[in-house]
């Protein structure tokens, strides 16, 4: 798979397999305009399906401008293409994407033919090839049917939660996130609130603080009760990192009004309650509530970095 791929907005990019590891490397300029070539696509294969991150401009008035997005892409062989459905933020948009956010990246040797020929009509003025370019119909095809019926496709998702839990417990941040955004890519799982609290402490780990509140956010908001404490006892921490002592306080308390407990084992959620512990008397009240409750052993999840189902 060595090689340069493209698609028609998205611009070429470099290709480079190392076993089932994956990484991308787009030229400056392109769509997002960038200074310098940057890798901007890493992960690793799973037979023909890609879990990574990609690394895209957007554009709107609440958008963050640049930052990664977790993916789950298709290797199609016969036709050299990856590809596969990138989540922005809600309301924004990409000029490296189509507007139905559909990725799909060919070989450079099939993708030349997709490159126009220079005519009189494509030598006018741009808001006049504006006007006469015929819309492009959603991408169809191998690549395209296959990444979008491979979400679809039954999960474990039990499984899947454990083992995501289990990297973060061993802080692979990448890894967890790409089991986490297995789980969520079902279409019954979009909102399962364990997926999306582990999204947001993978986000943590890797210090993207945005991106980890607005997983956290997502979760306590569709969560039942033991999910919603964990996503507040998560928010607690993200904003202790950030120094916001006074809402780190607030959420860390609706946590344990919520029943949050450590649970028993948890080397993540231990190391967060001494960097609490650190801070002195501000949270010692609530670090000595949740020390002394005792977290009920049972099917549930055991919360971010457990490796219990």
């Amino acid at each position: 798979m060595n090689s340069t791929y493209q698609a028609d907005a998205f611009g070429p990019i470099e290709l480079r397999s190392d076993g089932e590891h994956l990484v991308g490397t787009a030229p400056a300029g392109g769509p997002c305009q960038r200074p310098v070539a940057e890798q901007i696509l890493t992960g690793d294969f799973q037979g023909n399906v890609f879990l990574g991150e990609l690394t895209l401009c957007q554009t709107g008035d609440t958008c963050t401008p640049s930052r990664s997005f977790p993916v789950m892409l298709v290797y199609n062989v016969e036709e050299r293409a990856l590809g596969g459905v990138v989540k922005l933020e809600d309301s924004c948009d990409s000029p490296a994407l189509p507007k139905n956010r559909m990725l799909v990246l060919r070989a450079t040797e099939q993708g030349a033919a997709l490159t126009p020929t220079l005519t009189p009509a494509s030598a006018q003025a741009p808001e006049q090839r504006q006007a006469q370019a015929p819309v492009p119909p959603p991408p169809s095809g191998g690549a395209a049917q296959i990444a979008a019926q491979r979400r679809l496709e039954p999960l474990d998702a039990a499984a899947t939660l454990k083992l995501g839990q289990s990297m973060l417990a061993s802080q692979n941040a990448i890894g967890a996130s790409q089991q986490f955004q297995l789980v969520l890519s079902q279409e019954k799982e979009k909102n399962n609130a364990w997926a999306l609290t582990g999204m947001g402490v993978s986000h943590y780990l890797r210090k993207q603080q945005p991106e980890a509140l607005k997983y956290l956010e997502q979760a306590r908001s569709v969560g039942p009760g033991p999910a919603r404490a964990e996503a507040w006892f998560w928010m607690a921490c993200v904003k202790r990192a950030a120094q916001e002592t006074r809402v780190a306080q607030e959420a860390l308390r609706r946590a344990l009004t919520e029943g949050w407990s450590p649970p028993e084992g948890n080397a993540l959620v231990e190391r967060e309650l001494q960097q609490f512990a650190k801070e002195g008397a501000v949270y010692e009240a609530q670090l000595k509530l949740a020390r002394g409750r005792k977290r009920v052993q049972g099917r549930d999840p055991q919360g971010a970095g457990s490796a219990s189902p």
